[in-house]
C-alpha cells in the first residue's frame, strides 16, 4: 500500500500529469467532433452513436496509441528524473514496486478513458442535440461497447507501461509499440493477405489490436467482443510478466 500511495501521490504533485490529462480529454472530444461532423446526421441507432463516441469500429480509438506511447516515455522520464533509484531505496521490494506502478496505471487509465467518455458524449451532444446521450450511453449495445472502450484503454495503459520498464522508455522503441495500432498491423494484414495460403489469412483476426477492436464492434460477425479483448489481454499479460521479471533484476 505504501508503493501505490507513493505512486499516487507523485502523479498527482507532477505538471505533466495534469497537463497530459487535458491533451488527451481533447484528442478525444476532437475525435468525436470531427468524426461527428464526418457523419452529418443525427444517428438512428446506438450501435452508430457509441462508434462516434469511441471511433470504433473498424479502426482502433485514437486514444489507445497516444495513451500507450505517453505511459512508455513516463519510464523514461522517471530515469532521467532518478525518481527511480530514490523509489528503491525507500522501497526496496521491486516486485511490490512494479505492481503498485501497475496499480497506479490501471486506476489511471480508467479515471481518463471515463472522462474521455463524458467529454467526448458532451462534444456529440453539442453537435446532435439532447437526445444524443441517452442514445449513446444508455440503449443497448451501447453500454457493453463504452466498458469495452474503457477496458481497451486500460489495457493500453498496462502494455505501455510494460514496453516502456522492457525498453527503459526509449523514445524509438515506444513509437514503434505505438504505431502497432496506429497502422503497422494494417501493413501486417496486407503481407499475410498478399503471401499466405487463404485458408490461413483468418489469423489475421488475433493481431491484438485489431482483435481488442471487436470489443467495440455493435454488430456481430467476425471474433467475438470477449474473444477480442481476451486476445489483447494475453499479450498485454505476457509482456507485463516479462516486464516484471526484467524490473526485480534490473539495475536501477
Amino acid at each position: 500500500m505504501s508503493a501505490i500511495r507513493y505512486e499516487l501521490v507523485r502523479a498527482r504533485s507532477l505538471r505533466t500529469t495534469w497537463w497530459g490529462l487535458l491533451g488527451l480529454l481533447a484528442l478525444a472530444a476532437g475525435a468525436t467532433w470531427v468524426a461527428a461532423r464526418q457523419a452529418g446526421a443525427v444517428p438512428i441507432g446506438s450501435a452508430e452513436a457509441a462508434r462516434l463516441v469511441t471511433a470504433g469500429p473498424g479502426r482502433t480509438p485514437v486514444l489507445i496509441p497516444v495513451i500507450m506511447l505517453a505511459t512508455a516515455l513516463a519510464c523514461a522520464r522517471e530515469q532521467r528524473r532518478d525518481a527511480l533509484p530514490t523509489l528503491l531505496l525507500a522501497l526496496p521490494r521491486r516486485g511490490r514496486v512494479y505492481l503498485a506502478k501497475l496499480v497506479g496505471t490501471a486506476l489511471a487509465a480508467v479515471v481518463v478513458a471515463v472522462l474521455a467518455v463524458a467529454a467526448s458524449v458532451g462534444t456529440a451532444r453539442a453537435v446532435f442535440g439532447p437526445t444524443f446521450p441517452d442514445t449513446a450511453a444508455i440503449e443497448a449495445p451501447a453500454p457493453r461497447i463504452l466498458a469495452g472502450f474503457v477496458a481497451y484503454v486500460l489495457l493500453a495503459a498496462v502494455l505501455g507501461l510494460a514496453i516502456g520498464t522492457l525498453s527503459r522508455g526509449a523514445p524509438l522503441i515506444a513509437i514503434a509499440a505505438a504505431a502497432l495500432p496506429a497502422g503497422a498491423e494494417r501493413l501486417i494484414a496486407a503481407a499475410v493477405s498478399a503471401g499466405v495460403p487463404p485458408a490461413h489469412r483468418d489469423l489475421v483476426r488475433y493481431l491484438p489490436f485489431r482483435a481488442a477492436d471487436r470489443m467495440l464492434a455493435g454488430t456481430d460477425g467476425g471474433l467475438s467482443p470477449m474473444v477480442g479483448g481476451s486476445v489483447l489481454a494475453a499479450t498485454t499479460l505476457v509482456l507485463t510478466v516479462l516486464a516484471l521479471i526484467t524490473f526485480t533484476r534490473r539495475r536501477a
